[in-house]
């Protein structure tokens, strides 16, 4: 039963597309997101983030492995292969500012930070900001909207899909690029993929996934909060590694990404100025 209005479009319209530990999934029937049916409330999720996030199971995702350090080469080839693909010229970006927002332990800071950027990161999260200075990145504990200046690039590494209000948050960052700047988006992609899963997605985490974009409802948003589309990628097949024999896993996350069907998109996107 839908309890709560949708926080993009404050519409009850809606239709159920999962159940998962009790908490409905539904999708909104005029801007196509698809949300919880009932919001948690702001001391549900406090305690969720405060509560050893970093060492977390989710699903079958197991550990949080891009917080450890034994993941962080392989962290920084996956960016590198995504800039590849959105086809961001990293030579352009030495000396350039950069925000990170949802930074967790800074591992992205520590990668731009070997391209030449100017890079801070901002985080909710005591314990994620503390292990990034631990290791002697620029991360601060800070709320997106208590934020001020002037930078060229702004991210969101799955981030979107944890905030109670996507709209307000795209609008923020606006205000914060420069003319011209531009905000790179990963987030989870509802579609065929997480049609065929159902409720077994493992993208469908209540408390912290609020809001699952498709790839149109993702891209009307950035349209409406002032931002032109400059690329974008889809990967993904809901096959964790360990999940399915190794060679069935790439060929199924080859034929997502090469389709552009993938269950998460990366989305490159414009300042307009007009």
């Amino acid at each position: 039963m839908v309890n709560d209005a949708c926080r993009l479009c404050n519409s009850k319209e809606a239709r159920l597309v999962a159940v998962v530990d009790g908490s409905q999934y539904v999708r909104c029937a005029i801007c196509g997101v698809e949300r919880m049916a009932s919001y948690p409330s702001d001391a549900e999720i406090a305690e969720f983030y405060d509560n050893g996030y970093m060492t977390k199971k989710f699903n079958n995702l197991g550990h949080h492995l891009h917080f450890t350090k034994e993941y962080r080469e392989t962290y920084f080839a996956e960016k590198s292969l995504t800039f590849d693909d959105l086809r961001v010229d990293t030579a352009s970006l030495k000396g350039r500012k950069l925000l990170d927002v949802g930074c967790a332990n800074g591992q992205f800071l520590e990668f731009t930070g070997r391209l030449g950027m100017d890079s801070t990161g901002i985080d909710i999260s005591e314990e994620m900001v503390n292990a990034g200075k631990e290791a002697g990145l620029n991360c601060q504990v800070q709320d997106l909207f208590e934020m001020k200046g002037s930078f060229d690039l702004l991210t969101y590494w799955d981030v979107i899909e944890h905030v109670s209000d996507p709209r307000k948050v795209l609008e923020k960052t606006r205000t914060l690029l420069s003319p011209g700047g531009e905000v790179i988006l990963q987030t989870p992609c509802t579609g065929i993929v997480s049609e065929l899963f159902g409720d077994k997605w493992l993208y469908y985490l209540p408390v912290q996934h609020l809001h699952l974009f498709s790839q149109d409802s993702l891209f009307k948003l950035l349209s409406e909060t002032g931002f032109s589309v400059v690329s974008w990628v889809r990967f993904g097949s809901c096959n964790p590694k360990g999940s399915i024999p190794d060679v069935n896993k790439r060929a199924m996350d080859t034929i997502a990404k090469r389709m552009g069907i993938g269950d998460t998109i990366v989305v490159r996107a414009r300042r307009t100025d007009n």
